[in-house]
């Protein structure tokens, strides 16, 4: 049995609970999502997902922890990366364009010194 507790009590709302899927092993895997959304981070430290094996005395318990949360949501871009980011191009462009116009201008004073 698998699931999801709060402060020592069994939850039931926001939880899904996976089927049980077979792996090509003989083995079994199973999930219990928790919406984390709805739970405040000072709150986090109080959930556990708790893992019940027949015949094993002992839970497998462990804690939520965001660092190991697993979501299929993509993390926003900070804005300070994308002003970095866009400053990194404007800088480049701008040592791109004086680059030429160094170089043109010295291409220049040597076909005037070649002519004279």
């Amino acid at each position: 049995m698998l699931f999801w507790r709060r402060e020592g009590e069994e939850l039931y709302e926001d939880v899904y609970r996976g089927e049980v899927l077979p792996n090509h092993d003989g083995t079994f895997q199973m999930s219990s999502d928790l919406k984390v959304s709805s739970i405040s981070p000072e709150d986090w430290r109080r959930y556990e997902c708790v893992f019940q094996i027949s015949g094993v005395k002992e839970d497998i318990v462990t804690k939520l922890d965001k660092d190991k949360v697993q979501s299929n949501r993509e993390k926003p871009i900070s804005v300070t990366t994308i002003i970095i980011i866009a400053l990194a191009l404007l800088l480049a462009v701008a040592l791109a364009v004086i680059g030429l116009i160094v170089y043109r201008k010295k291409k220049a004073q040597c076909t005037s010194l070649r002519s004279v």
